[in-house]
């Protein structure tokens, strides 16, 4: 029987070692055992796509658990955010009912909370969750421990019900100074929506992680070790073409290391430089429809026009040769060009040049049945051909 693969090329699946993320772990960690007084009391994950965010909310729910904490976790994905958070939190109210005091039980009878008994778990609690986490967290205050509240997806919540939450958790934490945590995680685009709102000043004054691509040392760790871990070795030869493929993208390590485990004739024993080229052939083609395409979906017309542009070039692409494919002006180019910096599909090379943040984009959009289409509506005729066969100057549109 084949070994079970010890890579997780899974969205939000938990990988066999969680690499390059300790400074983040030990600041979150330090300020829960500092009090509301810490910056990172209450923090945001930002980051792009199977950069990992939501294991590192994972991790940091886990080592809060284990120095004592009490953690919720929910995600923003779906309305009625608030309503879970509250009912969560009267779950644990219910599960120590017999430790809270009167004074606590008749404020939550109060304010129309029910517990034991008389909680109802079909009541809409969203405009008593900050009577809930109070009560809540002033019961931990007595015991030296406090509540983590985490909250992922947070750049597809409700903005409604994450003003409510704001205000809520500053209440609580900053005003109150009561031990409740907050943690959330999103894409990086929140920058330009949920933290450009002025009415959302709480979430705007957490501390701030960018969880991005892993150092090369640490991307060779999470490739070799869980190999090590089960009694075989990956040659350096090998690991260093695995780390160069996954460019650091976590969920790209994953999956380079998930084939080439899979390609290998014997993984406990040793996983080749052969295994890992055939592999990473695997998952680059992969990684298009599961990281690029969903990406792609979410653009409008003109940041695809301009991804195609880019797409002509073997290598970084200079924005004047953008613009020119466009037949457009350098501000409107500049326009898309932050848009797509802040989506994660492009990143900034020096001045004036542009790159693809992974290299298998190209190559996906390339492929596209459209590629060619758009490539005949982009002034493309002068000069020499790069990456694909240019239209003729007789074809090419001339506007």
């Amino acid at each position: 029987m084949r070994p079970l693969n010890p890579f997780a090329p899974t969205f939000g699946a938990t990988p066999p070692m969680l690499a390059g993320r300790d400074g983040l772990l030990r600041d979150v960690l330090d300020a829960l055992a500092t009090g509301p007084t810490h910056p990172s009391y209450t923090s945001l994950l930002l980051g792009r796509r199977g950069s990992g965010k939501t294991v590192a909310l994972e991790a940091l729910r886990s080592a809060a658990q284990e120095n004592g904490w009490l953690t919720i976790s929910e995600a923003a994905v779906t309305r009625g955010l608030l309503n879970r958070l509250a009912h969560d939190t009267a779950e644990h109210l219910n599960k120590i009912l017999d430790e809270l005091t009167a004074e606590t039980t008749r404020d939550l009878a109060a304010a129309g909370i029910g517990v034991g008994p008389d909680y109802n778990p079909e009541a809409d609690l969203s405009r008593r969750l900050t009577n809930v986490l109070r009560a809540l967290a002033s019961h931990l205050a007595a015991t030296g421990a406090g509540l983590v509240v985490t909250v992922d997806e947070l750049h597809a919540g409700e903005v409604g019900e994450l003003r409510m939450l704001g205000v809520t958790v500053q209440d609580v934490t900053r005003v109150e100074q009561l031990p409740l945590a907050f943690v959330g995680a999103g894409l990086p685009t929140l920058e330009d929506t949920l933290l450009a709102d002025s009415s959302i000043t709480f979430l705007q004054r957490c501390a701030r992680y960018d969880v991005g691509f892993l150092e090369p040392p640490a991307a060779a760790a999470a490739l070799a070790e869980p190999i090590r871990q089960r009694g075989g070795q990956m040659s350096s030869g090998a690991v260093d073409h695995a780390v160069n493929t996954s460019q650091g993208y976590p969920f790209l390590i994953q999956l380079v290391g998930f084939h080439a485990w899979e390609a290998a004739e014997d993984p406990t024993s040793e996983v080749t430089l052969e295994d890992v080229t055939s592999g990473a052939a695997t998952a680059l083609r992969q990684l298009g429809q599961l990281v690029v395409a969903p990406m792609w979906k979410d653009l409008p017309d003109g940041a695809r026009r301009f991804l195609v542009a880019m797409a002509v070039d073997d290598g970084v692409s200079r924005m004047a040769a953008i613009a020119k494919r466009l037949g457009a002006s350098s501000g409107y180019a500049s326009v898309y060009r932050q848009r797509l910096i802040k989506a994660g599909m492009v990143t900034p090379e020096g001045h004036g040049r542009l790159d693809f943040v992974l290299a298998a984009a190209r190559q996906w959009i390339r492929e596209l049945d459209e590629y060619p289409l758009v490539c005949e509506s982009l002034r493309l005729a002068d000069g020499d051909p790069i990456g694909f066969a240019r239209p003729t100057p007789a074809t090419s549109p001339d506007r």
